[in-house]
């Protein structure tokens, strides 16, 4: 077991050994099996629902809502996505499921959730969080995922139930801000030492299982469960595609409700498939778990995780606007979806910022830095300037963005520098 932080799986070679035996051949790598792939399906209605609290304005209490509801609907996600990568094939498909449908009733109930449904919400986000800690052998401890041992994020939303808005709306806040904090300070080791501590706290006061001659009790034997960092990463990465296809779903409704197809509408369509299409290059084929420019275990599993659910956050954020843009193709966009617009890039170009630092050592950062930050910098400028620009310049201004970072990957120079400093050696 690695002593580190990361959850990388290391494969075996198959070369042979000092012995003369072959060493044993590496295991098969999996992949996303049936159940798994139809668990993923409630993401689509989920993002989609979501996506509709946005439609609006929005206001900052609109986008502040929105944040509390998807990463309550992703860290549910997540739970019962590690359940299943880890289980294996050892998964059983009754407790999918019942996630399933459980999710699917928060979904449901997002349109209302301001009014008749939330407590709806709130039961099913509450029994779903507790479900995802049982399904785990008492003694596992799952140290790439905190959240399986500690479940205090959903207790303010328990709270909630018997509380009066606004007061309940800011317990939500807090449970996903204890949910947060778990996950950034919750380190293996840490992890590892509150579990063994809470097992020997449990077990006093219980008669030994020693012999009979021996008056100390054992103590507690714990095992580590970790991520399956492949399978993990596929799972991240066709969350991606599903976020992203809400934004094609966006921007086929919104066409398909206009009689005049006009030039400005293909500019703004053809735009903003570019877009899309570019994002899913730089997050799939230039990153890791769906993140663009993450390479393997430059992050911790559970950092990762985190960072992939701020990232898709922004993305369905975007999917809602540029259904927007389509819609006001004659005309420039609302101001609030033209901010919406920018700051859901802005926040995609943020998360391969933090995604790429960890990437360069001290004298690459300052190169980095001056690769990165100039998407995130004009995404932010381009808010309050361009918002008398018609939504098809917006749009294909995003567009070079996102194609000047895929030109520039500094995960290509990296490597560009290891062949140089090879062939040096060898000379």
């Amino acid at each position: 077991m690695a002593s580190d932080d990361h959850g990388s799986m290391e494969s075996t070679e198959g070369a042979a050994s000092p012995a003369g035996k072959a060493a044993p051949a590496a295991p098969a790598e999996r992949h996303a099996g049936w159940n798994e792939l139809f668990f993923d399906l409630v993401v689509v209605a989920g993002a989609g629902q979501l996506a509709h609290l946005l439609h609006d304005g929005p206001h900052l209490a609109d986008l502040a809502l929105f944040g509390v509801l998807y990463l309550a609907f992703w860290t549910t996600w997540a739970g019962f996505a590690v359940y299943g990568d880890i289980a294996a094939s050892a998964t059983r498909v009754r407790t999918l499921l019942i996630a399933m449908f459980g999710m699917a009733v928060m979904a449901a109930s997002v349109h209302a959730v301001l009014t008749s449904h939330a407590v709806a919400f709130v039961i099913a986000y509450v029994a779903l969080r507790w479900r995802a800690g049982r399904v785990w052998q008492r003694g596992s401890i799952v140290v790439d995922w905190p959240l399986a041992q500690f479940g205090s994020g959903a207790v303010p939303w328990l709270v909630s139930l018997f509380v009066e808005t606004p007061l309940r709306y800011w317990l939500w806040a807090l449970g996903i801000a204890l949910d947060i904090v778990t996950l950034l300070v919750s380190t293996r080791a840490r992890t590892l030492r509150h579990a063994t501590e809470r097992a020997a706290r449990r077990s006093d006061g219980r008669p030994p299982r020693g012999p009979a001659h021996s008056s100390v009790a054992e103590p507690p034997r714990l095992s580590e469960s970790r991520i399956d960092a492949a399978h993990m990463g596929e799972r991240l990465g066709l969350y991606v595609i599903i976020v992203l296809g809400e934004g094609v779903i966006q921007i086929i409704d919104a066409a398909s409700t206009r009689d005049d197809w006009d030039r400005p509408l293909a500019a703004t369509g053809l735009g903003a498939f570019g877009l899309l299409a570019a994002i899913c290059t730089l997050s799939l084929l230039y990153g890791t778990n769906g993140i663009p420019h993450l390479r393997k275990d430059t992050l911790a599993p559970r950092l990762a995780m985190l960072l992939h659910a701020v990232m898709t956050g922004f993305l369905v954020a975007l999917a809602t606007a540029l259904g927007s843009a389509i819609t006001h193709v004659d005309d420039v966009l609302p101001r609030g979806q033209h901010w919406l617009l920018c700051g859901a890039m802005a926040g995609y170009f943020a998360a391969g910022l933090v995604a790429a630092l960890p990437l360069a050592d001290r004298s690459d950062r300052v190169w980095v830095l001056g690769w990165a930050a100039p998407s995130v910098a004009v995404s932010v400028a381009l808010a309050p300037l361009g918002v008398r620009l018609p939504a098809w310049a917006t749009i294909w201004i995003l567009v070079a963005l996102v194609c000047w970072q895929i030109a520039y990957d500094p995960g290509a120079r990296g490597r560009r520098k290891r062949r140089t400093g090879r062939r040096a050696r060898i000379a």
